[in-house]
């Protein structure tokens, strides 16, 4: 039998900065994410997000709480209002334990 790699599913949302509201932040809506169990939703690479996103995203996951994962798949999630976009990423994980779930 060939066990999955753990899998889990966060969503953020892109909201203004309030101490700068020219500057556009994300924020993890599920701090510890879902856990996927087989294939999971289908996401575009995460290469296909605007440049201002794929940076953002990467300052988070390059946070020690997430050591261990890496990013399968992020997109649109839903668009709910001008200012109030959603994001989904995919993480799976590379090694050692669930590290995210302590996280707080």
């Amino acid at each position: 039998m060939n066990k999955h790699p753990a899998r889990r599913l966060l969503i953020f949302q892109e909201t203004r900065n309030p101490h700068n509201a020219a500057e556009l932040v994300y924020l993890p809506v599920n701090k510890l994410g879902l856990p996927i169990c087989g294939d999971g939703p289908e996401l575009p690479s995460i290469l296909e997000l605007p440049l201002r996103i794929l940076r953002a995203f990467t300052e988070i996951f390059n946070q020690p709480k997430y050591k261990g994962w890496a990013i399968l798949s992020a997109g649109p999630y839903r668009d709910i209002s001008e200012e109030g976009k959603f994001f989904a990423v995919v993480l799976e994980q590379t090694q050692g334990q669930l590290e995210i779930a302590s996280a707080s």
